[in-house]
């Protein structure tokens, strides 16, 4: 009888610690500016960096800690369900098999070839504009670098096809592709506009963005992503429950917009206006 007792108590207080919200979030970042900027001028201002913060502003009872890590570990702590949560994630629904996703934070603009404006032109004048990706892809003297593991969504079965002329290995990957451009070992890669817009004002190079005939995406929703485990359940509906407010910081705006660049007025609305689609809205009522 007694031992029923306190097996039944241990069960309660078993519920009763996961059923307490969590005091604290366990992030993970790597070093992917404009994404993660670990050092130098703009250290702390990349899109995922405001994002923590934003987060850690709306929810001021909740501690965080930062553990820098890269990516394929980071990968690799999801996969184990090891309690962290990763910010900049694209969003694939409330569950995938990897991780427990946040609604929508912010948008991306669609992947765009990222090139000098020589080749810009040169591509553009051949393939048309939008530039006909797997006609460039058949010609294989033009030379298409990006970071290995790297994957692109509806445009990854063409590359599985056609595949590139460098898949660089190793951490920074996405700047070294863009050096690689800018001395003219590379001739494109892959990647979004803010990724241009980031070389262009800290590397003092001159990267042209074009449109891709079979990117039919017309937007990429960024999320939080966290463990699927019990943790990472209530973390996730804890961020959701503040998600107005994170869309809506006015530091995470202004991070949002300094990597937009010159078009930064074009990107608020584009990235507001796909925030209000109802599938990107806060539930009334948290489960």
């Amino acid at each position: 009888m007694v031992r029923g007792i306190v097996i039944s108590m241990l069960l309660l207080l078993a519920g009763a610690s996961l059923a307490a919200a969590p005091s604290r979030i366990q992030w993970a970042i790597n070093d992917a500016p404009p994404f993660h900027i670990v050092a130098g001028p703009y250290q702390n201002k990349g899109i995922c960096d405001a994002l923590i913060a934003a987060v850690h502003r709306a929810l001021p009872g909740v501690e965080a800690s930062v553990w820098v890590m890269p990516q394929p570990r980071i990968a690799q702590a999801l996969g184990d369900q090891i309690n962290l949560c990763f910010p900049c994630m694209i969003f694939r629904g409330a569950h995938d098999q990897l991780a427990n996703f946040t609604l929508p934070t912010h948008i991306y603009e669609p992947y765009r070839l990222l090139s000098k404006p020589g080749m810009a032109l040169e591509l553009s004048s051949r393939f048309g504009s939008p530039v006909a990706f797997e006609r460039l892809l058949q010609q294989r003297q033009y030379r298409l670098g990006y970071p290995a593991g790297r994957r692109y969504a509806e445009l990854q079965p063409l590359l599985d096809q056609y595949p590139p002329f460098l898949a660089r290995p190793g951490t920074g990957g996405v700047i070294a592709i863009l050096q690689m451009i800018q001395a003219d070992r590379l001739d494109y890669t892959l990647d979004y506009p803010i990724v241009a817009n980031y070389f262009n004002r800290t590397q003092q190079g001159a990267l042209s963005s074009l449109p891709i005939l079979e990117q039919q995406q017309d937007h990429i929703p960024g999320a939080i992503g966290c463990a699927r485990s019990d943790w990472g359940k209530q973390v996730v509906q804890m961020i959701n429950g503040v998600m107005p407010q994170v869309r809506q910081d006015p530091e995470f705006i202004e991070v949002l917009n300094l990597w937009a660049g010159e078009q930064s007025e074009a990107y608020q609305q584009f990235n507001q206006r796909q925030l209000a689609r109802p599938e990107y809205q806060v539930p009334s009522a948290q489960p």
